[in-house]
């Protein structure tokens, strides 16, 4: 059966002894995935059966065993890439998905934790299901993330066409309110009718273990509908698809609290001390990093230099 595109990405559809073999290619070109499909069945036809043993199968296996729901959406992001490859070949084209993650915009920390399941992944094949005889896990490089904070912000147009193209109403509701809140995701997940007051959200467990409280403009109370009647897995569908609408891929749902951080440090009227907490930061030092984006900054600079 010839190669068959599902959604985005090709997949092959084969038999080779009594085996079927479905899985994805990991490209979106038709060449591509036909070379990939006929270098598969090759291998399947002349390798030994410990040497068949794709990332794909071995994934699954670490998903029923124990894989860390903290790496479950890094691990779903590598699939595309290397569902069909077998082990022994994985470095390789691990550092192609890097280099292609990179051209598509992403930051090396994001890349990295995908690279870092990837390289657990061959530790675990390697040194408790046997399936290689050698420590490939090793080979996988991770990118350097000196100089590489990241703080993509989003204007209020952006925001609005963001959640304009989000699918699912709640999502919609949810992208805004992030934005104009500074809520992490989590965060947002939690809330409940009593955590209501107009016009504050009472955030009562957060990352940093302290309470706090955040108002929200008189103009989206109406969006403010607790507990938020969606999955997380259904918000990142209508997330990610709506971010794909108006061409901006690299967008995460964070970038939100990024976004509103930015927008009050930049507003100049707001204390630094105050927008720390308002984020539920622990200390000022982690508030420091928007400092620069103070209106009044410059002027201080200036007036220091007499200029």
């Amino acid at each position: 059966m010839a190669v068959q595109k599902r959604g985005k990405t090709y997949w092959c559809d084969f038999t080779v002894k009594s085996k079927r073999y479905q899985r994805p290619l990991g490209t979106t070109q038709k060449r591509e995935a036909q070379a990939r499909e006929a270098k598969l069945k090759q291998q399947i036809k002349d390798e030994k059966p410990t040497n068949r043993i794709t990332y794909g199968e071995s994934l699954l296996r670490w998903a029923n065993s124990g894989l860390p729901k903290s790496m479950m959406s890094h691990a779903r992001n590598t699939r595309p890439y290397l569902d069909n490859v077998i082990l022994q070949e994985v470095p390789r084209e691990a550092g192609k998905m890097a280099d292609d993650m990179l051209a598509r915009g992403l930051s090396n920390q994001t890349i990295n934790r995908r690279l870092a399941v990837v390289r657990r992944l061959l530790n675990l094949a390697y040194r408790k299901w046997d399936l290689i005889d050698q420590p490939l896990g090793q080979k996988i490089q991770l990118l350097s993330e000196k100089n590489t904070g990241r703080l993509l912000s989003l204007s209020q147009d952006e925001v609005s066409e963001l959640a304009k193209h989000a699918p699912n109403e709640t999502a919609k509701a949810m992208i805004v309110l992030a934005a104009y809140t500074g809520l992490r995701k989590s965060e947002l997940f939690r809330l409940q009718p009593r955590d209501w007051e107009a016009p504050l959200l009472f955030v009562r467990k957060s990352k940093g273990g302290k309470p706090r409280s955040v108002p929200v403009i008189e103009e989206f109370h109406g969006l403010v509908s607790l507990p938020f009647n969606i999955t997380d897995h259904a918000l990142r569908v209508s997330f990610e698809y709506a971010r794909e609408q108006i061409g901006r891929p690299e967008i995460r749902f964070h970038d939100l609290r990024h976004t509103f951080a930015s927008w009050v440090a930049s507003s100049g009227d707001v204390p630094m001390t105050a927008l720390r907490d308002l984020m539920g930061h622990s200390n000022l030092s982690v508030t420091s990093k928007y400092s620069h984006l103070r209106s009044d900054t410059t002027a201080m600079i200036n007036k220091a230099l007499k200029l």
